[in-house]
């Protein structure tokens, strides 16, 4: 035993650099594949989603004739459904290929205002279906360490869930304050009371059919969460009883 033993360390190590390089391509190979087919899946679904959403807003918008108010309320659900279900598709596929690869960060000095104002018109008129108003309070100038794309995926996915999660007829306010050596965002709404583990459960990666409804908020969410993490930022999720949620993150400055 103790012979086969010391025949099998010298021939790991002797063998050491060639089973890792082994061990390299095999993982960059398997790399490559995952990334082929998530390329492949992004065409072969994304594209038909797209057409069809372009062609049944075309409908909406009565660009081939008038339609009754039954007709245009169904057409317009169907409409919704084609851009929630694609939101969640585009997630999952952003998801697949972040974690298939994990980019290095290119950091730069970022205007968190900036940031904020592009994706608040991007989601505009989401807010607008439920009737809800974006209030933004930040001031001018306040410069964030972070990757530029990154960061934009982190405020859009957070204000998404904030609208998802927050009553209809209701405001969302958007702050940003520095104190000391660090910067708070926060994205805060009116919505029903969760306790921390309901809280903490949105963030998380949904297993089962069954928590279909939180879905689309919670691959948003989770995605957001996993890009703070990988800028070392702090997360911030909390609810209260006197009905409101703020998502938001603490970053260094």
């Amino acid at each position: 035993m103790l012979f086969q033993n010391s025949v099998k360390k010298i021939f790991l190590k002797k063998y050491k650099k060639q089973i890792a390089k082994l061990k390299e391509k095999y993982q960059n190979s398997f790399k490559a594949e995952k990334n082929r087919l998530i390329c492949i899946l992004n065409h072969d679904i994304k594209t038909p989603l797209h057409a069809q959403i372009q062609t049944i807003k075309m409908v909406v918008d009565e660009k081939f004739g008038k339609l009754n108010p039954e007709q245009k309320k169904i057409l317009s659900e169907i409409l919704n459904s084609n851009n929630f279900m694609l939101e969640i598709v585009s997630n999952a596929l952003f998801l697949m290929r972040y974690e298939n690869e994990k980019p290095e960060l290119k950091l730069e000095k970022i205007d968190v205002k900036n940031e904020i104002n592009t994706c608040v018109e991007m989601l505009k008129n989401y807010a607008g279906e439920k009737s809800q108003n974006i209030v933004v309070k930040a001031k001018d100038n306040i410069k964030i360490n972070a990757d530029k794309i990154l960061i934009q995926k982190i405020i859009l996915n957070l204000l998404t869930g904030s609208i998802s999660n927050a009553f209809e007829n209701s405001s969302i306010e958007i702050s940003v304050k520095e104190y000391r050596k660090k910067i708070t965002f926060q994205t805060k709404n009116k919505s029903v009371y969760m306790t921390k583990e309901k809280l903490s459960s949105l963030f998380q990666e949904k297993k089962s059919l069954s928590d279909f409804n939180q879905l689309g908020m919670s691959l948003n969410l989770n995605i957001a969460k996993k890009l703070i993490k990988a800028h070392n930022w702090e997360i911030v999720a909390k609810s209260k009883k006197d009905n409101s949620t703020v998502f938001g993150f603490v970053a260094k400055k």
